[in-house]
C-alpha cells in the first residue's frame, strides 16, 4: 500500500503524521478509534506503543491524553529526564479543538466555567467538590438542514471529557458521542479533534502546529472549511 508523504503506517489500517519533532519530544496526529496509551488489556493496540515501535523509540511517553474517539495532536516525550519540563510545556500550551455538534446554538461565542467531578466512566458538572474547568467555544458555521454546527473549543484547563460534558450540558452534544449525547448513534465516529497546539519549546522558541480538518468531516458536513478557523496564537 502506498501512503502520502509524511504519513506513517502504524498497522491495522491506522496511520499518523509527525507534525513536530525535536530531540526531547514530538507531536503526532492520533487517529480516532484507538486508545492513546496502554490500557488494562496488554493485548489491545494503542497509539503510543504502535508509534514507538515504528520509530524505534521504546521510551516514548504520552504527555497529553485524548479520548478513544477523539483524534488529533498528541505530545509525546522521548527523554524521561525531561518529563517535568514537558508536563510544564503542556500546561502552558494553548490547546484548540474543533468539533461538530448536534443542533444550532443561539450564540456564536460562549465562555463556560464550571466544576467537573470525575466518575468511573464519565464525569459530571457539579456545584462543589469538583475541579474548575474553563472552555471558550466559538461556532464557525451551521447547516440548518442537517441541524449540525461546526465549532472551535479553546480549553483553558485540561479536565477529563471537558469539552464533551460542557457541550452536552449546553444542549449541543458532540456528534457521535454516545456517552454524553445520543445513546443510539449512527455516526461513523465522534467528531472531536485536537486541531491546534501552540507552545514554547524547551529552548524558549514559540511554535504553532495544526493538523487541518480531518477529511471525513467534509462528508458529514460539506460546508465546513479550514478557512473558517481563526489563525490566532496567544503566545
Amino acid at each position: 500500500m502506498n501512503f502520502p508523504p509524511n504519513v506513517i503506517p502504524l498497522g491495522n489500517h491506522y496511520t499518523t503524521r509527525i507534525l513536530f519533532d525535536c530531540e526531547d519530544f514530538l507531536l503526532a496526529e492520533k487517529p480516532e478509534g484507538i486508545p492513546v496509551h496502554e490500557t488494562k488489556d496488554p493485548n489491545r493496540l494503542d497509539f503510543t506503543r504502535l508509534l514507538a515501535n515504528q520509530l524505534k523509540i521504546p521510551e516514548l511517553r504520552t504527555v497529553n491524553r485524548l479520548d478513544l474517539g477523539t483524534s488529533g495532536i498528541v505530545l509525546l516525550g522521548k527523554n524521561k529526564d525531561k518529563n517535568l519540563e514537558l508536563d510544564q510545556l503542556l500546561k502552558n500550551a494553548e490547546k484548540t479543538y474543533i468539533f461538530l455538534c448536534d443542533g444550532i446554538p443561539n450564540w456564536k461565542e460562549y465562555r463556560m466555567e464550571c466544576f467537573i467531578k470525575d466518575g468511573n466512566k464519565q464525569v459530571s458538572i457539579v456545584r462543589s467538590g469538583g475541579k474548575k474547568a474553563i472552555t471558550e467555544f466559538t461556532i464557525l458555521g451551521s447547516d440548518e438542514k442537517m441541524n449540525v454546527s461546526f465549532g472551535l473549543a479553546n480549553i483553558l484547563t485540561g479536565r477529563r471529557h471537558q469539552i464533551r460534558v460542557m457541550l452536552s450540558s449546553l444542549g449541543f452534544p458532540v456528534l457521535g458521542d454516545t456517552l454524553y449525547g445520543k445513546k443510539e448513534s449512527r455516526e461513523k465516529r465522534m467528531y472531536l479533534h485536537a486541531f491546534r497546539f501552540s507552545f514554547t519549546d524547551l529552548q524558549g522558541q514559540n511554535h504553532m502546529v495544526d493538523t487541518g480538518v480531518p477529511s471525513d468531516w467534509f462528508v458529514r458536513m460539506p460546508s465546513i472549511s479550514k478557512s473558517q478557523i481563526p489563525k490566532t496564537n496567544r503566545l
